[in-house]
């Protein structure tokens, strides 16, 4: 006979729908509304529809099982915490976290984490012609690495040890003006640097005509090698002219949009603060499904419920100068800008 736990009784069925829209944001980090949009993209998923068969014991409903992985994802709350609120077991939670995680991955991804179209550039890049000095044109996203802190792993840990000195995966996103996340890559080791990151993903492969032929371009941090696509800030050396300094103030001034979509994700999501799981498959999973939900925030306009937007703490990944290949039509970009700033 299977034991029956003493859980906590009717949390879901009785308390929640008594919270306010204040308590109900702070406490999932999102409105009912919004949960209510994801359940509805979720509901068609495979692996999530309602079971067909009758026995056993009742099935846990979708919104309920969103609402305990959207606890999960908004804490650092323990699965035992977790599974004694919501009255189950702590593997029923791992297994719903599981299923939406792979329903988000298979399902959901990419209609909500895709590149704009060609026709929507002029405009994207009419709005970051707003953020700061509107001589700098032609933005339409920056580029940057953030490190999820992990647990430590079982195999190959050293790679994960990065050189702020604690474990952990990065995140190499790229995000419009509205902090919407256009482009992520998920899964390597801290050890390894943001470039390294950047030259095994699809951008680095695909960077030039996604930005209509280095029409436009992105922009990134120093760490980034020089290129038509991708503009980078001038290296301090102690001798940079004015024109210089005033580039790279004007060029942070757009940039800052990525630490600012990162601290966002991460002060919504605060297991994204630490995640501790074994499986690295199932925390990449985690921080794909976090930043899915984050888009869906941004395009629901959901965001009374943040307590402020914090920069992500980047001190500045910077490359040795020979890793980094800058090629010639980038400098001339980077220079004509210059001029005319």
């Amino acid at each position: 006979i299977r034991e029956e736990k003493k859980k906590t009784e009717e949390y879901y069925e009785c308390t929640v729908p008594l919270y306010l829209p204040k308590q109900f944001q702070k406490f999932f980090r999102m409105s009912s509304d919004t949960v209510d949009i994801i359940c509805s993209y979720l509901a068609s998923c495979p692996g999530l529809t309602s079971r067909s068969y009758p026995g056993g014991r009742e099935e846990i409903p979708l919104h309920k099982r969103v609402l305990m992985l959207l606890r999960y994802m908004a804490s650092q709350e323990t699965l035992l915490e977790i599974s004694d609120r919501f009255n189950v077991t702590e593997s029923s939670l791992i297994l719903l976290r599981r299923e939406i995680n792979n329903a988000v991955f298979n399902s959901v991804f990419r209609r909500f984490i895709k590149w704009p179209s060609i026709s929507d550039l002029p405009g994207l890049a009419n709005r970051f012609k707003n953020l700061g000095d509107n001589r700098f044109t032609n933005v339409i996203g920056a580029v940057d690495g953030s490190h999820i802190p992990i647990q430590r792993p079982l195999d190959k840990a050293n790679c994960y040890y990065n050189r702020k000195q604690f474990y952990s995966i990065i995140l190499q996103g790229v995000c419009d003006d509205s902090l919407k996340f256009m482009d992520i890559n998920v899964g390597w080791p801290g050890k390894v640097h943001d470039s390294k990151v950047l030259k095994n993903s699809s951008l680095w492969d695909t960077g030039f005509i996604r930005c209509d032929g280095g029409r436009y371009h992105l922009l990134g941090d120093a760490a980034y090698p020089l290129k038509e696509w991708l503009l980078t800030p001038y290296r301090d050396n102690g001798h940079l002219t004015r024109k210089q300094r005033r580039f790279n103030e004007v060029h942070w001034a757009k940039r800052q949009v990525i630490e600012r979509a990162f601290g966002l994700l991460k002060n919504r999501f605060r297991r994204l603060q630490f995640i501790n799981m074994i499986s690295i498959d199932e925390i990449c999973k985690t921080i794909v499904c976090a930043c899915v939900f984050h888009n869906i925030c941004i395009l629901q306009n959901d965001l009374d419920v943040l307590d402020g937007i914090f920069f992500e703490d980047n001190d500045g990944n910077i490359a040795p100068l020979q890793i980094l290949e800058s090629d010639a039509q980038g400098q001339a970009k980077r220079v004509q800008i210059t001029n005319r700033l």
